[in-house]
């Protein structure tokens, strides 16, 4: 009984199976959003937040901001006690001190602009913080874990009630994701970072991309002291595993440390004395001095907010 060869094949070889060698498959409708298009749904989505929100929340929006900013920028406006013993760093007011007197110039300050132009302004710099939580998320993770991330961002209830505020913690949250969108690009152990990152990570390397990190970081703990809390622990779980740390500390932390440091010069502009927040505050305010009661406590955090 013969046997019958089988025909050698001619055609392209099969695909590699599920599990073995060669490029994993992509998965389908996970196409990369371009980040133009990410940008331009963020600035329009922010533009309408901030025309929405019209409630009082907080009242270091104006009185720590806007009305310190009003005052730098027309020469008259209510300093609260610790504007007036140099307590606070003018550098988040002067944002705004610069948009009052463009403002002026263009002869636009009336009072509609005069109250949303500052809000406007801020939901530009928050949606540029929801496109470097999207970038993060793709670089860290996948572009899977961005598109929802940024879905979840958009759809959070308290960033939309708080981002596009006059407050320094908006600004210091936008700061904050695009330090960090920075600084893990310039991580140069893959430990923790997926494998499709990777790949993504190495079209971003860039060599200032640290340096762009670090002065990022260093503006916001200008803006919000309380930033270093999270600048510290990610710079030091860093430095554990950093190869070179004395080009890291003498050649990128300590230079851009000293020319930071003309920010606390500018309390020198508004106030004849310089000083740091001064010990004998203690002696002036004390924390047990002001007695909130619990249905007090409860109406201003529960009850005050009930709508935009």
């Amino acid at each position: 009984m013969s046997h019958r060869r089988r025909p050698h094949a001619t055609g392209p070889p099969p695909p590699p199976e599920k599990g073995g060698g060669g490029t994993p498959p992509q998965s389908p409708g996970k196409a990369p959003w371009p980040e133009r298009r990410v940008l331009v749904l963020a600035l329009a989505f922010r533009a309408v937040n901030a025309l929405l929100v019209r409630t009082y929340f907080n009242p270091d929006e104006h009185w720590q901001c806007l009305e310190v900013a009003h005052r730098v920028a027309f020469g008259y406006g209510h300093l609260t006690w610790e504007w007036k013993r140099g307590l606070r760093s003018y550098l988040h007011p002067l944002i705004f001190a610069a948009l009052y007197k463009s403002l002026a110039f263009l002869h636009l300050d009336t009072p509609w602009f005069m109250v949303m132009a500052p809000r406007l302004l801020q939901s530009v710099f928050a949606a540029y913080g929801d496109l470097y939580l999207y970038k993060l998320c793709k670089l860290i993770f996948s572009e899977h874990v961005a598109q929802w991330t940024l879905f979840s961002q958009l759809v959070n209830w308290f960033m939309f009630f708080c981002i596009t505020r006059t407050l320094s913690n908006s600004l210091e949250t936008v700061l904050t994701v695009a330090g960090l969108y920075y600084w893990f690009i310039a991580i140069e152990s893959s430990k923790g970072i997926s494998a499709l990152s990777k790949l993504q990570s190495a079209s971003y390397q860039s060599p200032h991309s640290r340096r762009v990190a670090l002065l990022i970081a260093a503006l916001a703990c200008a803006i919000r002291p309380t930033s270093a809390i999270t600048w510290l622990y990610v710079g030091l779980l860093d430095f554990i595993y950093i190869k070179s740390k004395c080009r890291f500390l003498f050649l990128e932390v300590i230079p851009l440390g000293r020319r930071l440091l003309w920010n606390t010069r500018l309390p020198l502009v508004f106030h004849p004395r310089f000083s740091i927040y001064d010990l004998d505050v203690l002696t002036t305010f004390s924390f047990w001095s002001h007695k909130v009661s619990r249905m007090e406590a409860f109406r201003s955090n529960c009850l005050g907010i009930r709508g935009l």
